[in-house]
């Protein structure tokens, strides 16, 4: 038989190398041909707990087993007496045989017997034997050249004398100390870990019987990690980098565990490897309903470098190798059996929000808040958000739970691909991260970071403003058109929905989420169909997809109010008022990331009706809804940004230095600018946007006016053209800087304040008086009508917020400091603010979730789910005052006023209001906010929106109010003296035309 190539590490002699030093490579024992082909020694540890599993090390040598060289090995003094000399021999014989090991002459362990298989045609078949000996046995002969040798005998010839076949000359090079040991082998699934912080899934987590993978859950990454024990000592070196390794899984052509090669790494006594799961493929075989056990068995080889003896005193380096091998193993489970539990689960309440996303549902009758990996803490004890942490870890969790809306795209061209595949579980590692993991990398790569991911949609598809970005891995600048924006909303839906439904363990189907109050139906649809697609990615292949609901229930404003008013009329504070009016009135302020939401209702009893129909007994009754798009805390945070690049103390050395800023969506373009091309959408204008706002920690100064910005003396920012350049203009007093922040502040939200008191005024209270004549709520009207204002969103904990409300409802005079009452642990008397935030408890060992501004709408929404409390929506009025200029002077006068009844466009009534004669050429006037004979055609609170219809047409202009946001306007021209003119229609969206 022709040679052939020995594996490295094996330690085996090859076919067509003797065992001996004869040319025939035959031996005859008694009449049995015997041909020796492969031998493997190696000194063999026995299996030992390495903590989180058991292993085995054995040390092999480097090359070639042939009598030509001596074979050397390390024999460590803590080696010695829990191992053993290993030989095992592979070849050809005619019959069956017994071996023994031979050791110098003397006889070592037991004898093996060996059968042959498959026999040639020269009767000659294969055989397989392993011998071992004690290594405590060869304790005297360590260090002394050993001649290695088998005794063979035929069993079938019992009287005839064993021969002697010799084999190699070996070394047993003492060592001392204990030698190399693992401390711990773990196999981790890392995949969660790696999209977005999350925690690792141990050896135990993945050989639990309830828990492992699901079937057909897509591609798991899987970490082997070593911890080795004395790597290195006098006399020896293991390293810890790993040369090779195998598994029970690997055949040719791919299986269902790869290793990726690229990816071993050691790091001091830390040896790791990396290895793709399949859970889907075919080599796993049929799954039962029970699970299966998966053998995964790796080992692996390394370099082991030891001190060998001179003949004249002097040393050498000797070459071996170490292999390690452990029964580990995985679970795979089937879903399936299953399928009447997971219908059963509570349902999932979701908040998408502008700047992040908080998941509530209910396990085994508590309410539980999830995370998407968990927030870094800086020194000041603030989250990632700038969420201030109040001092202590009891919000911890609470804070962990508000999961930023956040995507950093290391490969574009990978990302667009996986989500294009029709598969569920894309594998997305590396090529996509989320949540707290992508928002830690905004300093480093802020051009590779996607944030605001509800209003992606908008700002791209309505506004025509994709921002231009990078990916961090391959450096590679994109765009994002309609495709893209979905595959991202779509990404960030699908690592949501990994962290809900946990690996091999619950798997939920009914998810409830809340929307904006003024928005898009388009963009919404969008959104909403993205959300669905992305959570049915995260459910097992072997679930119908049809088992999945998405539901959006109710928005922000009203399931904030759905979680608040239950919990607040049973304080003491508060029931004397309930009691008084029967219910709680209130005003939802939701001021977040990205958008305000304003709400004005009724908490109050059910009637007889409403309980036999929804079965609850009490009803969250919405009576007016309204909003702004473009105001929130990361709007606000951006803005502060523009106002620092702009102010007169830092704007002369920004345009000397070409230093770019990018424009907010709410700052219009300055056609007069000096340095236009300083404020273009850009990666550089990107950057210094990013920059300014983390090194001056604006994000703080927004919350409240003891805040001040943060000096950064030798700001680095980026010029047009990409280098960087030195900024001095931050470094030096920020005094006057901080006062226009604070001004800014102050003036933006007091634009939110404005619309809050407008849609007050506006709403039906119900209390027996039209909405125009009822008492402005101010000088204590809150509480003297039963009304409470409910402060919401994350932005709204900022001190600016309390402050700006009060004084619009007059309970506070310009600049005073003003401070909302709590529920617990505050000082303020209840004055009709409210902000509604109780810490975390513990109550027999189980957390009660913290309630906050943020937590809960998602909260909310999940008493929805779970009709805790109903929702009734009163016929929602109009959301603006829509009019023209009139009287000399002419001023901004409100025609159809807000809180204005819809109806059908062709019926008379309340909804419809004659604007008088119209030329089709001029606009109409819009605003959130009216005083009349005050409002010039230059206040910036009136916009200008045109009418649509025809231009140079002339008639008598009619307007019907036909929802919320929308109206339908009717020229009549046949009063211009034209009988025969048909009229002219046209509807017109004032949400999409404010934008």
């Amino acid at each position: 038989m022709g040679p052939t190539v020995r594996d490295s590490g094996s330690g085996t002699l090859r076919r067509g190398m003797t065992a001996q030093p004869a040319t025939n490579t035959e031996a005859r024992s008694r009449g049995a041909r015997l041909r020796i082909d492969d031998i493997d020694i190696r000194l063999l540890r026995s299996a030992f707990d390495a903590g989180r599993g058991t292993a085995t090390l054995a040390i092999t040598p480097t090359g070639h087993v042939t009598a030509a060289a001596v074979v050397q090995l390390p024999a460590f003094e803590g080696w010695v007496a829990s191992s053993e000399l290993v030989l095992r021999l592979e070849g050809r014989t005619a019959s069956a045989i017994e071996m023994a090991m031979e050791v110098a002459g003397a006889g070592h362990g037991r004898s093996a017997r060996a059968e042959p298989e498959d026999p040639d045609a020269t009767g000659l078949g294969v055989f397989h034997v392993e011998l071992r000996a004690p290594l405590a046995a060869l304790r005297s002969s360590l260090g002394e050249k050993l001649s290695l040798a088998v005794t063979v005998w035929s069993p079938s010839t019992p009287t005839l004398a064993p021969r002697r076949v010799p084999l190699v000359d070996l070394m047993l090079v003492p060592i001392a100390g204990p030698g190399p040991s693992l401390q711990s082998i773990d196999l981790s699934d890392v995949t969660d870990a790696e999209l977005y912080g999350g925690s690792e899934r141990r050896s135990f987590d993945l050989q639990n019987p309830e828990e492992g993978f699901w079937k057909s859950s897509g591609k798991a990454l899987l970490r082997l990690s070593l911890l080795w024990a004395n790597p290195q000592g006098d006399g020896y070196f293991v390293e810890r980098r790993l040369e090779r390794v195998t598994h029970a899984l690997a055949r040719e052509g791919g299986s269902a565990l790869v290793e990726d090669a690229s990816q071993r790494r050691a790091d001091g006594s830390l040896t790791q490897l990396e290895l793709v799961f399949d859970t889907g493929h075919a080599d796993l075989g049929p799954i039962p309903e029970e699970g299966k056990n998966v053998p995964f068995s790796p080992e692996g080889v390394h370099a082991l470098d030891f001190t060998l003896p001179g003949s004249k005193g002097d040393t050498r380096t000797g070459k071996a190798r170490i292999v390690w091998s452990s029964p580990l193993m995985v679970r795979v489970r089937d879903p399936r059996p299953l399928l009447k539990t997971f219908q059963r689960l509570s349902a999932v309440g979701i908040d998408f929000g502008t700047s992040a996303t908080v998941a509530a549902l209910v396990q085994r009758g508590y309410r539980s808040l999830l995370q998407l990996g968990r927030p870094p803490e800086d020194s000041a004890g603030t989250s990632s958000q700038g969420t201030p942490s109040q001092g202590t870890a009891r919000n911890e969790s609470v804070r962990a739970a508000e999961n930023p809306a956040v995507l950093l795209v290391d490969d574009h061209e990978q990302l667009w691909q996986q989500m294009g595949q029709s598969g569920r579980f894309p594998y997305l590692v590396r090529v996509l991260r989320g949540s707290h993991a992508a928002l830690a990398m905004m300093a480093e790569a802020p051009n590779s970071v996607v944030g605001q991911l509800k209003t992606l949609p908008d700002r791209v598809l309505g506004l025509d403003e994709s921002p231009q970005l990078r990916d961090r891995d391959k450096g590679r600048d994109f765009l994002l058109d309609e495709a893209r924006v979905r595959a991202l909303v779509r990404a960030y839906a699908y690592l949501l929905g990994r962290a809900i439904n946990r690996p091999g363990q619950d798997v939920y189907l009914h998810y409830v989420f809340t929307y904006p109050s003024k928005s898009d139906a388009k963009i919404r649809a969008l959104v909403d169909e993205e959300l669905k697609r992305g959570l049915l990615l995260s459910i097992p292949e072997d679930i119908p997809a049809e088992e999945l609901r998405v539901e959006a229930a109710a928005s922000e404003a009203e399931a904030f109010a759905v979680e608040v008013c239950p919990e607040l009329c049973a304080h003491p504070d508060v029931l004397p008022i309930v009691e008084r009016h029967g219910e709680l009135r209130f005003v939802v302020f939701d001021l977040g990331g990205g958008t305000l939401d304003v709400a004005c209702g009724r908490f109050r009893p059910a009637s007889e009706a409403e309980q036999a129909e929804y079965g609850s007994s009490a009803v969250i009754e919405t009576l007016q809804v309204n909003g702004q798009p473009d105001l929130g805390g990361d709007i606000l945070t951006h803005e502060l940004a523009w106002v620092a690049h702009q102010h007169p103390s830092v704007l002369p050395e920004m345009e000397a230095k070409e230093v770019p800023m990018m424009r907010p969506v709410t700052v219009p373009v300055n056609h007069l600018a000096r340095r236009p091309e300083l404020y273009k959408r850009g990666l550089a204008a990107r950057q210094n946007w990013l920059r300014i706002e983390r090194a001056l920690r604006l994000e703080r100064v927004k919350h409240g006016p003891q805040e001040a910005p943060q000096p950064a003396p030798g700001l680095a920012l980026s010029r047009l053209d990409g280098s960087d350049a030195t900024v001095d203009a931050f470094g030096t007093d920020l005094t006057a800087l901080a006062e226009s922040l604070r001004g800014h502040l102050l003036a933006r939200i007091g634009e939110g304040t404005k619309l809050l008191a407008s849609t007050m005024t506006s709403t039906n209270w119900a209390d027996g008086k039209p909405a125009e004549e009822q008492p402005p709520p101010s000088n204590g009207g809150l509480l003297d009508r039963g009304i409470v204002v409910l402060l919401a969103g994350n932005s709204s904990r900022s001190a600016f917020v309390a402050q700006a409300v009060a004084q619009e409802l007059g309970l506070a005079r310009p600049g005073e400091p003003f401070e909302a009452w709590r529920p617990e642990g505050g000082s303020a008397p209840l004055r009709g603010i409210v902000l509604y935030e109780t810490p975390a408890r513990t109550e027999r060992g189980v957390t009660i979730v913290g309630v906050t501004p943020k937590t809960a709408v998602a909260l909310g929404a999940l008493k929805l789910a779970n009709h805790e409390v109903h929702l009734v929506r009163a016929s929602q009025g109009f959301g603006y005052f829509l009019g023209d200029l009139r009287g000399f002077p002419p001023k901004f006068t409100a025609i159809v006023p807000m809180g204005a009844p819809s109806g059908p466009p062709g019926q008379q009534g309340p909804h419809l209001f004659d604007f008088g004669r119209w030329d089709t050429k001029m606009p109409l006037r819009v605003s959130r906010e009216y005083v009349p004979g005050k409002m010039t055609s230059n206040d910036p609170r009136v916009f200008l929106v045109p009418t649509t219809l025809p231009p140079g047409q002339v008639g008598r202009l009619y307007v019907a109010v036909t929802a919320p946001d929308e109206v339908v306007l009717c020229l009549d021209r046949s009063t211009t003296g034209d009988a025969a003119a048909e009229p002219l229609v046209a509807q017109l969206n004032l949400t999409k035309a404010l934008r």
